[in-house]
């Protein structure tokens, strides 16, 4: 996603310059450049670490006294400036719809000014805020094209290339492959032109959309560029395997499949490098790459290489067969037909059966039954296989595609075949044929006929002008008049035989065109099944998650409304606690209803917003400063809970006993991976704990509760004086 560009007049490059400026502040008189000079101190923070608490609060404090004296000198342009850093921080905030707001105000300011640059970035606020509240693709398209109107005014080349990239991406997405290059490659001339080097992802959503539309040897051509430019740049693992795969699937689509194993083979080792870095999340890029690698050797034969590779993965992954392994265990199927081992086929049959009512995706349910209708044939169990094949029928049904028909029809041909009922079996063949003819590029076709119907009149044109040559010499010289005719019944005869040619040589190339085609398309409406059907799932996650969300927060409202016919502190402080513990799960669900991701909690982001929420609660953001050392990690929602639980009742205990008197202090959050685990640790300079108190055997509903959620995590607890209250936590996911 394209990244806010803030507008600064002074280029603070680091903290000596920082701190220069603060100096600077004291003696400014208040007027505009006293403006700028508080902007660029507020991107200067944002920008230096935007995970830590302290450097943001600056920013935030820095951007509101810009906007406070702003509007004071009504100085337009730090008005609208200011407006977009209040839209920017927002949305760092995940408040979407503020930021959305303040984007607005801020273009509503910088019309009247025309200061192109600036509404460029407003309107890119504007969509960023739109796309993360979930805007569908097609419509994020509007928001782009009116920040490029001002970045084409302002003559910036870099942001414009920025906003082509996001459209190409969008449209690639869409399915509307031709748009997207076009976009893509407006994107890299400019970028081209303003001298920008970070061109490994363009490169490789260009080689992506080449793929997409068929033209391998262009697509495999701008996915080494990615490589190469990649490399020099030094980047993750992540983006390597990503391409290698890419590269593997496109020679595997023109059928080079050494070529094709290389570079899968290539993406495995880069996955599982990853892997000791996130391994939840490379476990599913590895079973993908896996299941093209073995898929590859089947098509090429080596059955016995296909085995080996698939069972030393999984001694190598033992998780990899616990989920979403319908496609591998498919593959292993067709691989004991070939090789006529059908015992240790019927034990994939009879697992891919038992789990077949979880599936729900109607192209891997086409799948499964085509693998068991082959399986079936091949035992010459005639009735199963057409069981299997009915089975597949109501899948093609409800994906009404042409292709998919066909395969039906295939099958049903295949049966009738080997059962002997030729005349249905002739049936069969003829639908099959039919849909497999709808499912042509009739684009290509069209071109193709009408190059053929021009060629045709071009020399229907030049036979009659030959002929009129031909009557007029007959008129002028009745003596060469037999020769003549000789002469052009001879080049008719030639003609005929030429177009003859022509034509059999486009009916060789239609045929090919048909089969090529038809893969691709076959591939195409797979792709897209399988999107709608992530889609869909995703938005099921995002509802569930906004109602947990709702009813948390119902919860809370029904505690604060309970303190009302509360009496005695006791009781008061419990019901308070119940309500920061309630709103501390509520804060989780809210997080993965407004991610991409709806499985796993942007750590850094969490912790900062809880102990926003903390620190608010009390009433302690003057008396107790927050400081943060939180690694980037995401959790998921096994751990992120219990652990904003813990976080919870830690600076809770902290903010409550460690500073009495209403005495200064810092509670210290720290997050870090170290050897393959992860430790948390909350730490106060306060006046510390008890030496009394038994972690093991204490009366404290707190403690009680953050021993027992320790455990829930296997993780090892531990709480000591050290300087103050230290509470760790050592934990594996």
């Amino acid at each position: 996603m394209i990244s806010f560009c803030g507008y600064s007049q002074n280029n603070l490059k680091n903290n000596e310059d920082a701190a220069s400026a603060e100096k600077r502040l004291k003696s400014q008189d208040s007027d505009e450049e006293k403006v700028d000079l508080l902007l660029a101190l507020s991107k200067y923070y944002y920008e230096r670490d935007k995970y830590d608490i302290e450097p943001v609060t600056r920013s935030i404090i820095y951007t509101k006294q810009a906007f406070t004296l702003s509007e004071k000198l009504q100085y337009k342009k730090g008005l609208g400036t200011s407006y977009l850093w209040l839209s920017m921080l927002e949305q760092h905030d995940n408040h979407f719809n503020r930021s959305y707001s303040y984007a607005n105000s801020a273009i509503n300011i910088l019309n009247k000014i025309n200061e192109y640059d600036l509404l460029g970035e407003a309107w890119v606020m504007i969509w960023s805020s739109k796309t993360l509240m979930g805007l569908k693709y097609e419509d994020r398209i509007f928001y782009l094209k009116k920040a490029v109107t001002y970045f084409i005014k302002s003559n910036n080349k870099k942001r414009l290339g920025d906003c082509y990239r996001e459209m190409g991406d969008i449209y690639l997405l869409l399915g509307r492959g031709n748009e997207s290059l076009t976009y893509l490659k407006k994107a890299l001339t400019l970028y081209q032109q303003s001298n920008y080097k970070r061109l490994d992802n363009l490169y490789d959503l260009i080689g992506a959309a080449y793929i997409f539309l068929g033209d391998y040897k262009e697509g495999l051509k701008y996915e080494f560029l990615a490589l190469d430019t990649a490399e020099k740049l030094n980047e993750k693992e992540e983006f390597f395997y990503v391409v290698y795969n890419r590269i593997g699937l496109a020679y595997e689509e023109i059928n080079d499949y050494n070529n094709a194993l290389l570079n899968y083979e290539k993406s495995l080792k880069t996955a599982e490098d990853f892997s000791t870095v996130d391994f939840s999340r490379a476990i599913e890029d590895i079973r993908a790459i896996v299941g093209n690698i073995s898929r590859t050797y089947l098509k090429v034969g080596q059955y016995d290489k296909a085995l080996t590779f698939i069972n030393n993965i999984k001694k190598k992954y033992p998780t990899i067969e616990e989920k979403n392994s319908f496609k591998l265990d498919c593959i292993l199927i067709r691989i004991y037909i070939r090789k006529k081992q059908y015992e240790k086929a019927f034990h994939y049959q009879s697992k891919i059966i038992s789990k077949i009512n979880k599936v729900h995706d109607f192209d891997v349910l086409a799948l499964i039954y085509t693998t068991l209708i082959d399986l079936n044939l091949a035992i010459k169990d005639y009735d199963k296989a057409n069981y299997y094949n009915n089975l597949h029928l109501n899948v093609c049904e409800k994906l009404n595609k042409d292709s998919y028909f066909a395969d039906y029809n295939f099958w049903e041909y295949k049966i009738d075949s080997a059962k002997g009922n030729l005349k249905p079996a002739l049936e069969h063949y003829k639908e099959y044929v039919t849909f497999s003819k709808k499912h042509l590029d009739e684009k290509t076709s069209n071109e193709i006929n009408k190059l053929n119907v021009l060629y045709q009149t071009e020399k229907k044109d030049k036979y009659i002008t030959n002929l009129k040559n031909a009557s007029l010499i007959q008129k002028g010289n009745l003596e060469k008049a037999s020769l003549i005719r000789n002469i052009m019944f001879a080049g008719f005869v030639i003609l005929l035989a030429f177009i003859y040619f022509l034509y059999r040589a486009y009916q060789s190339k239609q045929r090919n065109n048909l089969m090529l085609k038809e893969q691709q398309d076959q591939i195409w409406e797979s792709n897209v099944s399988l999107k709608n059907a992530i889609n869909e799932k995703e938005w099921l996650l995002r509802e569930i998650h906004h109602r947990v969300k709702n009813n948390l927060h119902m919860v809370v409202g029904l505690l604060a409304s309970q303190t009302e016919y509360l009496q005695g502190t006791e009781a008061i402080d419990a019901n308070l606690e119940s309500q920061r513990r309630v709103e501390s799960m509520s804060m989780i669900h809210d997080k993965l209803y407004q991610s991409e991701n709806l499985s796993m909690i942007d750590m850094p982001s969490y912790i900062l917003d809880l102990t926003y929420y903390l620190s608010d609660s009390f009433d302690v953001r003057r008396q107790i400063r927050f400081a943060l050392d939180i690694e980037k990690v995401d959790f998921p929602l096994s751990h992120s809970v219990p652990i904003g639980l813990i976080l919870n009742e830690a600076v809770t205990n902290s903010i409550k006993y460690a500073f009495p008197d209403n005495r200064q202090g810092v509670v210290t959050i720290i997050l870090k991976q170290e050897n393959g685990k992860f430790r948390l640790t909350v730490w106060d300079d306060g006046i510390g704990i008890s030496d009394m108190i038994d972690p093991e055997n204490t009366q404290s509903l707190g403690l009680k509760l953050m021993k027992g959620l320790s455990e829930d995590i296997l993780a090892d607890f531990k709480i000591s004086n050290e300087s103050g209250t230290k509470i760790e936590l050592i934990f594996t996911m």
